[in-house]
């Protein structure tokens, strides 16, 4: 890589981040507000910004529900270790590509034009979530990522036949999400979210464990195809 682009990189790269800090004080300032009106993040002194900042960057995550986490996460675009070679992997298995919030991620030429660890590649990924404006949708599609990672390692003979709909999954994912609220609270079905991105991801009724059947549906359902470099496969 030469000195010109290796420069365009790292300044996208801090424009990215500086971008990605100011959404999330601004969410922090709507989280403390309540129901009412959150301060101005630009009216605030030098001094109530920088504390402002520290808290946003070193959240102390005890005390907090499930949604303002996912909402500060979302918005700093906090994302597991090792997420971006996790979505390169996905790639690999995913013929088609992968779509969210109406941007395409395609496989090829994706794969041919970059490597799995240049920094090119994850803005690309990182270009595809900014388009989810709900920064709590965006962990939502994180963790469905993650889990759609860790479903492929453990079937390595499988691959997607075509395009991964991830808005898709979390419909599906959300949908039972309510159903199983309706056994046991006798709560209606509705489109606000807010219980789903309250909810913890582990458990047994926990996020990912929706995410996870609605990802094992779309296998059952014949979306997926055996892998033809299995050595194990029989033509």
């Amino acid at each position: 890589m030469d000195g010109g682009n290796s420069l365009f990189l790292n300044n996208s790269l801090m424009f990215s981040f500086v971008r990605w800090i100011v959404h999330a004080m601004k969410y922090e300032l709507k989280i403390r507000a309540g129901e009412m009106p959150p301060m101005d993040l630009y009216q605030l002194s030098p001094s109530e910004v920088k504390q402002l900042l520290l808290d946003i960057l070193h959240p102390q995550q005890q005390g907090r529900c499930w949604l303002n986490r996912r909402q500060i996460d979302g918005s700093l675009n906090r994302t597991p270790s090792g997420f971006y070679d996790r979505v390169w992997q996905i790639l690999e298995r995913t013929p088609n590509g992968l779509i969210v919030a109406g941007n395409y991620l395609p496989q090829q030429p994706t794969l041919s034009d970059m490597t799995m660890y240049e920094m090119n590649f994850s803005l690309l990924v990182e270009d595809m979530l900014r388009s989810i404006d709900q920064p709590e949708y965006r962990q939502i599609i994180v963790e469905l990522l993650m889990v759609v990672s860790v479903i492929l390692e453990r079937n390595p003979e499988l691959e997607f036949q075509d395009k991964v709909d991830l808005d898709k999954l979390v419909k599906e994912s959300f949908n039972q999400f309510q159903k199983d609220q309706n056994q046991l609270k006798g709560t209606e079905k509705q489109d606000d979210m807010t219980s789903f991105y309250n909810t913890p991801p582990l458990g047994k009724r926990g996020t990912c464990s929706y995410l996870t059947k609605a990802v094992m549906n779309l296998l059952l359902e014949g979306e997926l195809k055996p892998n033809t470099e299995d050595p194990c496969s029989i033509s």
